[in-house]
């Protein structure tokens, strides 16, 4: 999944914790050779060869995403779009020398994204015209942080705490009964915390323009694309959303990141327990209406690191 997962889980018999946690890993190792477009033999390759050609039949775990995927494509006005695989393909960030792709090629790439040429009946895929490509990294990987939470309660663990690259899922409280206290990190100092709360049983994910990018003329390019345009998302630095799951929680950070301040945080107030924050390029922080009721939520790191 590109990222360092980390597993905590409070439990006194230290062997059960060690297998709880391994089992977990397996999970996701499952499930990211089901979703990985970097495995050429995960479903979703298959899905991506077949594209324009076939249906391809799916497990009952990746039709779930996508299906979830397309709800909030729908929702949200094509903010997330997991057809746009195509043009993320040409910004090449994982190369060692990333370059500004050509214009015409986005544009040809960009003419074969779009969610609603993504069909889906009976179990099976199918991408309708050729050269479509599935990229589902804005919701796989909360998918898989809450798959691995299931398997944490099923081999009976109460007390976990699991972070997957920024995406977060809390169970239960820690073991003094108090919950789990998160903080953002700061989109320009990684050593430093935007802002902090406290959660339990919830989900947190975040989308940065810092994750993933390369620098050419001052001007940052990330890895956060508007499907609409085939460029990085221009304006914004960091959104974050809290709800029940990680898989919302991962669709809608980078939906909100699209759309914007204020339309997405009027989008996610439109929402029920969902909240999100954002911060634009003048670094001020802009909050959905319930984010500071969020159990001792706090700014002062903010206003602190902005303040040196």
């Amino acid at each position: 999944m590109g990222t360092l997962v980390e597993i905590t889980v409070f439990e006194k018999d230290k062997n059960k914790a060690q297998l709880a946690i391994q089992n977990a890993f397996k999970e996701i190792q499952r499930l990211e050779g089901l979703m990985s477009t970097h495995i050429p033999g995960s479903e979703v390759s298959k899905i991506n060869q077949a594209a324009g050609l076939q249906p391809v039949p799916a497990s009952p775990e990746v039709f779930e995403v996508i299906e979830r995927a397309l709800y909030w494509a729908k929702q949200t006005d094509g903010a997330l779009d997991i057809s746009v695989g195509p043009v993320q393909e040409l910004w090449q960030l994982d190369s060692d020398h990333p370059s500004l792709p050509d214009k015409t090629a986005i544009e040809q790439k960009l003419a074969k994204v779009g969610y609603g040429k993504i069909h889906l009946e009976n179990q099976t895929v199918f991408l309708s015209e050729k050269g479509m490509q599935l990229h589902l990294g804005a919701i796989a990987k909360g998918y898989a942080v809450d798959q691995a939470a299931k398997t944490l309660q099923k081999n009976d663990i109460h007390h976990a705490f699991i972070n997957s690259g920024g995406d977060l899922k809390t169970l239960g409280n820690r073991p003094d009964k108090t919950a789990w206290k998160i903080g953002l990190q700061h989109p320009r100092k990684p050593e430093s915390i935007l802002a902090s709360f406290s959660l339990s049983g919830k989900s947190v994910a975040t989308s940065g323009d810092y994750q993933r990018y390369f620098e050419l003329e001052g001007t940052r390019y990330h890895h956060i694309l508007n499907p609409k345009t085939g460029y990085p998302v221009t304006g914004m630095m960091s959104a974050t959303v809290v709800t029940d799951s990680v898989m919302d929680a991962d669709a809608l950070s980078t939906a909100l990141f699209v759309m914007g301040a204020k339309k997405g945080l009027a989008f996610i107030d439109s929402l029920k327990n969902t909240e999100g924050l954002i911060v634009d390029q003048n670094k001020s922080p802009q909050l959905s209406r319930g984010m500071k009721d969020l159990a001792d939520f706090s700014l002062e790191s903010f206003k602190e690191n902005l303040s040196h």
